[in-house]
């Protein structure tokens, strides 16, 4: 996955839990977050504590680019679960390709 270092929005973390490989309802955590961003490309704003709303990463505007890790760990069944590493880039936005040309006269 990747945004651009201009994104207005950023992305969302999702979250999911099964049990014997079925999916099952999310538990209501808390759910505690383990976040490597050593670029510091975003501003991270945390979720409810159960997550019904979730953690946000937006670009920070800076510019800056590099990958985003981040763990996530279920406190509220014992033991505590541990998500897979989840990563994403952070690339510079694509430069303006002309669509158009527009050609005129002027005096001399």
């Amino acid at each position: 996955m990747q945004i651009f270092s201009n994104d207005p929005k950023g992305l969302n973390a999702a979250l999911a839990e099964t049990s014997k490989g079925a999916a099952i309802p999310l538990s209501k955590g808390p759910f505690t977050f383990n976040i490597q961003d050593p670029n510091n490309t975003c501003l991270v704003t945390p979720g409810s504590p159960d997550q019904s709303v979730p953690l946000n990463f937006k670009p920070n505007g800076t510019g800056a680019t590099g990958t985003v890790t981040f763990t996530v760990t279920d406190t509220s069944v014992t033991p505590p679960l541990v998500s897979n590493q989840v990563s994403f880039d952070v690339v510079a936005p694509a430069a303006a390709v002309p669509d158009a040309l527009v050609a005129s006269v002027v005096p001399a």
